[in-house]
C-alpha cells in the first residue's frame, strides 16, 4: 500500500508538473503571436507614415512656386522625413521577397529625393524644370504605388497572423482545458481507488475485532488482503490463535485447580475406606466356602476398589505433580525394567479376565551407544509404564491372539534421545488424536482420561515432548518421546 501511495502521488505530481509545463508553454507561444501581431501593426503603421510622407512631398512638388506651396526649409524636411521613414522598414526582420521590395522601394526614395534636389536647386529654362518635375512626380507616384502594394500584402499577412494566432489560442485553451480534465478524473480515480482499498479491509478488520471481542475466539479472517493489510491480517489471525489457546490454557488451568481441590479433598475422605474395603474384600475372597461366582464377583468389586483407587491418586498427581528428583541416567536400562513391570502385570487377573488367550510380544530395539539424560527415573518408569499398558489395551481391544509391542531407542539430528512405543492395536481417528493428551479425555469404556494428560505433562516438566500417529494401514499406534542430553 505505502508503494502504491507513492506512485500515486507520483503520478499526481507528474500530471500537475505536466499541466504546469502545458500552461507555459501555451503563454509563451500566445506571447510570441501576440509579439508578431504587435511588430506586424508596427510595420503597417511604418508603411502607412511612408505612404503620407510620399503624398505630403508631392503635393509640395505640384504646389511649389504657387501660393499654395510651401517653403523649401519645409520642403526639404518633408523630404527627409521620407528618406528616414525608408530606412526604418529595413530595421525590422522579413522574408526575402519582402526585403528585396524594401531595398527597391529605398532607391526609388533616393531617386526621389535626387530628382526633387534637382528641381528644387535647377536654374534652366522652364521646360526643363517641367520635366524635372514631372520625372520626380512619376517616381514618387512609383513610391506611393510600392508602398501601398506592400501595405496591401503586410495587412493580408497581418490578418492572417491574426487568424492564425487566435486559431493557436483557441486549440491551446482546448488543450490546456482537456489536461485539467483529465488530472481531474485521475484524482478522482486514484481517490476512489485509494479510498476502497483503505475503508473496505479496515472495515473487515474491524468486524473481525469485534467478533473475537464477542467471545468467537475461533474466527479467522478469510477474505485475502493486499499490501499491508494481508501482513495485517495475517497477524491478525495468529493473535486469535494465540488467544484461543491461551482461553484453552486457561480454562485447563481452572480445571486443574477443581481438580486439585477435589483431589486433595476427596483423597483423604475415599482413599483409608477404600483400602479398608479392599483389605476386607481380599480376605472374603481368601474364603474356601464360598462359590466360584461369589468369588468372581469380589474380584470385580477388587478391580473396582483399584480403578477408584488409581482414578483418586492420577488426580492427585495430575493437578499436584512431584518435583522431579534429577539424576544422570540411562533411558536403555529404564526401559528394561518397564517392560519387565508391564510383563509381570500381564499376568493380574485384570487382564486374565479380559482374554485368557491373548499373547503380547515385546520387540526391543535399543541403540547401545546412547548418551545419558538427567531425569527423574520414577517419573520416566512412570511415563514408559503407562505408554506401554496402554499398547496393551489398545491389543486387548482387538480380536487378534496375538499382539507386538516395538520398543526403539535412536538419537536424532539434534542430538535429542527418542523413545518410540509402537502396538499393533486399534488406530485413532483424526479428531480424537487432537484431543488425546487432553484431561479426561479417553477412548476406553472404563478409563479415567488422566494417564495420557500425566504422562504428557511430566514430560514437558522434563523438557521433553511427545506425539502420536497412527502406524501405515491403520494398524496400531506409535507414541514418541524425545529428551534432550545433558540437563533436563
Amino acid at each position: 500500500m505505502k508503494n502504491k501511495i507513492v506512485i500515486a502521488f507520483l503520478v499526481l505530481f507528474l500530471l500537475f508538473l505536466a499541466g504546469i509545463v502545458t500552461t507555459l508553454h501555451i503563454i509563451n507561444k500566445t506571447t510570441a503571436n501576440l509579439t508578431a501581431l504587435l511588430l506586424l501593426h508596427k510595420v503597417e503603421v511604418i508603411r502607412q507614415d511612408l505612404v503620407i510622407n510620399v503624398q505630403t512631398v508631392q503635393s509640395n512638388l505640384y504646389t511649389i512656386g504657387t501660393s499654395f506651396g510651401k517653403e523649401l526649409d519645409i520642403i526639404v524636411d518633408n523630404v527627409l522625413t521620407l528618406r528616414d521613414r525608408a530606412q526604418t522598414c529595413s530595421d525590422c526582420h522579413h522574408e526575402t521577397q519582402v526585403e528585396n521590395e524594401i531595398l527597391h522601394l529605398q532607391e526609388l526614395t533616393e531617386q526621389y529625393k535626387e530628382a526633387l534636389s534637382y528641381f528644387i536647386t535647377s536654374t534652366a529654362d522652364a521646360q526643363r524644370i517641367k520635366r524635372l518635375q514631372t520625372f520626380a512626380a512619376d517616381i514618387g507616384d512609383s513610391i506611393i504605388a510600392k508602398s501601398q502594394w506592400m501595405a496591401m500584402t503586410a495587412n493580408d499577412a497581418l490578418r492572417n497572423k491574426t487568424t492564425a494566432a487566435m486559431q493557436e489560442v483557441a486549440d491551446s485553451k482546448k488543450i490546456l482545458t482537456g489536461t485539467l480534465v483529465f488530472a481531474f478524473f485521475v484524482g478522482v480515480f486514484f481517490s476512489l481507488y485509494f479510498i476502497k482499498s483503505i475503508t473496505e479491509p479496515v472495515a473487515e478488520l474491524l468486524s473481525a475485532t469485534r467478533k473475537i471481542k464477542s467471545g468467537k475466539l475461533q474466527y479467522r479472517i478469510e477474505e485475502k488482503l493486499r499490501d499491508e493489510f494481508g501482513e495485517l491480517a495475517a497477524s491478525f489471525n495468529e493473535m486469535a490463535v494465540s488467544l484461543q489457546e491461551q482461553y484453552t490454557k486457561l480454562q485447563q488451568t481452572e480445571r486443574l485447580a477443581v481438580v486439585g481441590e477435589l483431589a486433595a479433598g476427596m483423597a483423604h475422605e475415599i482413599k483409608n475406606p477404600m483400602a479398608g474395603i479392599k483389605v476386607s474384600m481380599e480376605v472374603l475372597n481368601q474364603d474356601s466356602s464360598l462359590h466360584a461366582e461369589d468369588k468372581e464377583v469380589l474380584l470385580r468389586v477388587i478391580n473396582e476398589i483399584d480403578r477408584i483407587t488409581a482414578m483418586m491418586q492420577g488426580m492427585l498427581n495430575y493437578a499436584r505433580p512431584p518435583k522431579p528428583k534429577l539424576i544422570a541416567m540411562d533411558v536403555n536400562q529404564l526401559l528394561e525394567a518397564t517392560i519387565k513391570s508391564a510383563s509381570y502385570s500381564l499376568r493380574s487377573p485384570k487382564y486374565k479376565a479380559k482374554d485368557p488367550e491373548k499373547q503380547i510380544e515385546f520387540i526391543t530395539d535399543l541403540r547401545p551407544d546412547l548418551p545419558q539424560i538427567v531425569a527423574d527415573p520414577h517419573q520416566l518408569q512412570q511415563i514408559f509404564l503407562n505408554l506401554i499398558l496402554n499398547a496393551v489395551d489398545a491389543i486387548y481391544s482387538i480380536s487378534e491372539h496375538r499382539g507386538v509391542i516395538t520398543i526403539q531407542t535412536s538419537q536424532s539430528s539434534d542430538g535429542s534421545i527418542q523413545i518410540s512405543i509402537a502396538n499393533t492395536g486399534k488406530g485413532i481417528d483424526s479428531k480424537s488424536l487432537e484431543d488425546i493428551f487432553k484431561p479426561f479425555f479417553t477412548t476406553k469404556s472404563q478409563g479415567t482420561g488422566l494417564g495420557l494428560a500425566i504422562s504428557k505433562r511430566l514430560v514437558e516438566q522434563l523438557n521433553g515432548t511427545i506425539a502420536v500417529a497412527n502406524n501405515p494401514g491403520d494398524d496400531g499406534v506409535t507414541f514418541t518421546v524425545s529428551f534432550p542430553t545433558g540437563t533436563a
